[in-house]
């Protein structure tokens, strides 16, 4: 919720001189789930893509727009930290769309029932959504 919050926060600071509009957005793979934050802002230079995720890195001064240079940074990493990744798509002038992944919740373990492993038992199976992993437990 904070990640969204945050975004949205960022589209209504940096926001042109057309009123602003944000859009959410969400769309789920077989992998994972997609989210994006689309605004109509002052946008950003491409060039600059990458290091409005660095810590205390601002594109405009403290008098020009009010911030830390942390909220991005922080949002980023715990993207990161779930297993997703995280970018924007902007150009200056045309509004800016921030997008993360996560994945998908790895499947709930399943009863082993076997002869080592007979019904009733208290084992547990856990799947791992890694490809051609054997699973772990």
């Amino acid at each position: 919720m904070q990640l969204f919050q945050n975004l949205i926060g960022n589209a209504i600071k940096f926001a042109s001189d057309r009123p602003p509009k944000i859009e959410i957005s969400s769309e789920t793979t077989a992998s994972h789930h997609r989210f994006c934050c689309r605004d109509n802002g002052i946008g950003i230079a491409p060039e600059d893509a990458d290091r409005i995720f660095a810590v205390f890195q601002r594109l405009h001064t403290g008098r020009e727009v009010p911030g830390t240079g942390i909220g991005l940074a922080i949002c980023k990493k715990v993207v990161e930290r779930h297993g997703g990744r995280m970018w924007v798509e902007s150009r200056p002038g045309e509004g800016a769309t921030f997008c993360f992944t996560l994945p998908k919740a790895p499947a709930a373990p399943t009863r082993l029932e076997s002869a080592a492993h007979p019904p009733g038992t208290d084992e547990f199976q856990f799947r791992s959504p890694i490809p051609g992993d054997a699973g772990r437990q």
